[in-house]
């Protein structure tokens, strides 16, 4: 019989998911954003975004929170979340509603990721 971490490595090569090569983004978690989730009810989806962001504590992944235009009605990032990451790379995008087009968001994507396999200080 097959081991399985074998053939999973065979068919996925050394592009696994792991906590090695891995980030969180956490984009547009903003309090009037939150209020338009219709799938769950509020409290039901802040606790799964907060138990999302216990995971990365718990895996010391890097992460980088992202919101676009907090002055208006999308509202400040969610305060759990900059209170758990304290020290994460936060960007207040002016108004790009695509976070991969404002470059300082890319840049911070791409520093975090790149610190991930020397330094586990920057979640």
């Amino acid at each position: 019989m097959h081991d399985v971490s074998v053939c999973a490595k065979k068919q996925a090569g050394d592009n696994r998911l792991s906590k090695d090569n891995a980030a969180l983004l956490l984009v547009d978690h903003q309090t009037g954003l939150f209020q338009l989730v219709r799938d769950y009810n509020f409290d039901e989806f802040k606790n799964n975004v907060l138990a999302l962001a216990d995971v990365a504590l718990l895996y010391k992944l890097p992460v980088v929170l992202t919101t676009s235009q907090e002055q208006g009605p999308n509202g400040p990032i969610f305060p759990y979340l900059k209170e758990k990451f304290p020290k994460s790379a936060y960007i207040a995008r002016p108004g790009e509603i695509n976070a991969w087009d404002n470059k300082e968001f890319v840049e911070a994507v791409s520093n975090r990721t790149k610190k991930t396999h020397h330094s586990r200080d920057s979640y």
